[in-house]
């Protein structure tokens, strides 16, 4: 079974059906072994098209993630009975391969950043999913004006470079949940964390999510998620 020799740690971010994990890039052994086993012909044609060979490692690392957690519930037999495509709004989906049982609609993410990619998968109806991760580091605060006011909220005494990254990454997955990416106004998005962890996501036309973020190894993972429009 291709699962068994990846590493992912699961992160306590879900909320009920919502599932994220973390895989360090770094231990990602055998990439091209890994591409063939995992990507399914048309994944392979863009992974391919990837020249950096760490933007490709990156790329490769969280799709691994992602079809690692399908194989462990046994969601997927095989990680190339399923695709990760993108929507009309560049937002990933799941697309099974004709003829499989029929599968739950899945919702899902992808981050990386560094040293770590991340997944996130659901299976609620109705629900979507953002993830975000993100390096703590200085370079945020040069930044903060672009992104950060004061009306966000982020409890206890924290480093500033710390505060911001929770910032930025709970605002990016907003951003991802929404299918807006870096051309939404990051300023319009308010983040208040109601109890440690624990976040209320509000858009500037009143759209509210729920927020979590995590701090692993130096890195913030952060998941919004809200309902589908309609």
């Amino acid at each position: 079974m291709p699962a068994e020799d990846v590493e992912l740690t699961p992160l306590a971010l879900g909320e009920g059906d919502v599932e994220v994990s973390l895989l360090d890039v770094t231990r990602l052994a055998d990439t091209e072994s890994k591409a063939c086993r995992f990507l399914t012909p048309e994944e392979h044609e863009e992974y391919e098209r990837l020249r950096h060979p760490s933007r490709r490692r990156e790329w490769l690392a969280a799709r691994v993630c992602l079809k690692t957690m399908l194989l462990r519930c046994r969601r997927l037999g095989d990680p190339r009975e399923c695709a990760i495509m993108k929507d009309s709004r560049g937002r990933p989906r799941l697309s099974f391969a004709p003829g499989l049982p029929a599968h739950p609609g899945y919702d899902c993410s992808l981050s990386h950043k560094g040293r770590f990619a991340c997944a996130g998968a659901s299976s609620t109806p109705a629900i979507r999913i953002g993830i975000d991760v993100e390096e703590m580091s200085p370079r945020l605060l040069s930044l903060a004006n672009a992104f950060a006011h004061d009306r966000d909220v982020v409890i206890g005494s924290r480093p500033p470079e710390e505060r911001l990254t929770i910032l930025w990454a709970l605002k990016e997955a907003c951003a991802k949940v929404l299918g807006n990416g870096l051309a939404m106004a990051f300023r319009d998005v308010t983040c208040e964390e109601t109890a440690p962890g624990r976040h209320r996501v509000t858009t500037a036309d009143g759209l509210e999510l729920r927020g979590r973020h995590i701090v692993h190894e130096g890195y913030v993972v952060a998941l919004c998620v809200g309902r589908t429009p309609g």
